[in-house]
């Protein structure tokens, strides 16, 4: 992602202000919404690889769109590209992962490979914060985007060389009844899986949104390319040293507690970016992100622990889902208010909404996972 330490800079160039710039990842999201399912179901039909590949292809295409578009029109229509070739990866890239290390024997290493694959792609993104804000001091924003496009293009060879592995076969014919079957087990019928569905969705939104939400607020502070990106450095740094870390800080933490940091401290941190003065705000958003390196892959790893191989994909695209359509909401809820109020009220509105709603899913999660240990032989 080269073009994370420039993107608002790059909108801001284009003429898009807050408001727009949440609208327009609302449109990526609900582009990713619209396939979601039905892609992970997909996913699980034809073979994960195969649903990669489309993937690849399709977030290729869409950074080639962007990188000849000025317009908010043409910027997006790129989304919706991505948002469809996102839609195709999601859930398929868990699920591969997942009843690959299953295949061999080797599913109790989930979490140490999850917090693996969280590391390294964040350490990549560090090391393309650098080279894309040198790219953009040297040549222009949108030259970044055409190194994107690039970039983006490795995935369609590298999705070419997976190999699936042997899963479960789905037990029902496949087709919307079916679909409708494995929604409604997910959500109603597993307890846990769906608690566990539910706090991963939450958390989700609260990092996605941070992820546009923290680009805004470096713009707002007056802050150039160099010192987004040297914080967006820092903060992808740290990201990918605590999911390295997952295993071990998993085992140290006493589980309730780990619960109670992942469902409160993450979604308050929206409000002390709100309220806090800047350096105390920023030392809270590297809080934040180290929190984040170590939830998702804990959550991810509770939620497959839940699910059959048959239908991962599609549960994975069913979290998914309702991240995108939350951020979807909420996003563009942010802007309005930033552009009526100011980014602090929004902000703190923000805050004290997903604090809510974040406590009340760990309860639950919480809940639901005594009450499975409890039915355990």
């Amino acid at each position: 992602m080269l073009i994370m330490p420039v993107v608002a800079l790059f909108y801001n160039e284009n003429g898009l202000d807050a408001e727009s710039i949440y609208l327009l990842q609302a449109v990526y999201s609900l582009s990713v919404a619209f396939l979601e399912i039905p892609s992970g179901y997909t996913a699980d039909i034809i073979g994960r690889r195969k649903s990669l590949i489309l993937g690849s292809i399709l977030g290729t295409l869409g950074f080639v769109v962007y990188s000849v578009s000025s317009s908010f029109a043409g910027f997006a229509a790129a989304e919706v590209i991505l948002g469809l070739g996102g839609s195709f990866i999601s859930g398929s890239d868990t699920a591969l992962l997942f009843d690959t290390l299953d295949a061999a024997k080797r599913r109790e290493e989930y979490l140490r490979f999850e917090g693996r694959i969280s590391a390294s792609g964040n350490f990549a993104e560090t090391a393309a914060a650098i080279l894309g804000g040198l790219l953009a001091a040297a040549l222009g924003y949108r030259s970044v985007y055409v190194a994107q496009t690039l970039i983006a293009a490795i995935a369609i060879p590298a999705s070419l060389l997976l190999i699936e592995p042997p899963v479960e076969k789905m037990q029902r014919h496949p087709g919307p009844a079916n679909l409708l079957a494995v929604c409604r087990h997910a959500l109603v019928v597993n307890k846990p899986l769906a608690a566990a569905i539910l706090q991963s969705s939450v958390t989700g939104i609260c990092t996605l949104c941070m992820a546009w939400t923290a680009q805004i607020y470096f713009v707002k502070q007056g802050y150039g390319a160099t010192i987004i990106t040297s914080l967006w450095v820092g903060l992808n740094l740290l990201l990918a040293l605590v999911s390295a870390w997952t295993p071990t800080i998993d085992r140290l933490l006493n589980p309730k507690l780990a619960l109670a940091l992942i469902t409160l401290a993450i979604p308050c941190g929206y409000i002390g970016l709100g309220l806090l003065p800047v350096m105390p705000a920023l030392c809270l958003l590297f809080f934040f992100y180290a929190l984040r390196g170590y939830a998702t892959p804990v959550l991810k790893n509770i939620t497959n622990q839940f699910c059959s191989s048959d239908i991962r994909a599609t549960i994975f695209s069913i979290r998914s889902l309702i991240i995108r359509v939350g951020f979807s909401i909420l996003g563009p809820a942010i802007g309005a208010l930033s552009g009526h109020f100011s980014l602090a009220t929004a902000l703190t509105c923000a805050g004290i909404f997903l604090t809510c709603l974040s406590a009340a899913s760990g309860l639950l999660l919480r809940r639901r996972l005594a009450e499975n240990s409890a039915a355990q032989p």
